[in-house]
């Protein structure tokens, strides 16, 4: 679950799920960092994101981590 910057009409975070994959590399270890990919479940949530902006990862309601946008692949629809 990610915090992306939306809130619900009771002032909480709007917490986004995604999809997270470790790119070309063993999977991370605690505290450590590296390259990932996200792949939105509802993907007209996070459309405000671009390059540069934080996204912070939750466990629940904790914290366990942070992604910088680096970049946007926007999905492809049926007809465009």
């Amino acid at each position: 679950m990610w915090d992306i910057g939306l809130g619900t009409p009771e002032d909480e975070p709007l917490l986004g799920i995604a999809r997270l994959w470790v790119e070309g590399r063993d999977p991370l270890q605690p505290g450590g960092c590296g390259s990932v990919r996200l792949l939105p479940l509802t993907f007209e949530h996070w459309r405000h994101l671009k390059p540069d902006d934080v996204v912070t990862m939750h466990e629940a309601r904790a914290l366990i981590g942070t992604a910088r946008i680096t970049g946007i692949s926007l999905p492809v629809t049926p007809g465009s």
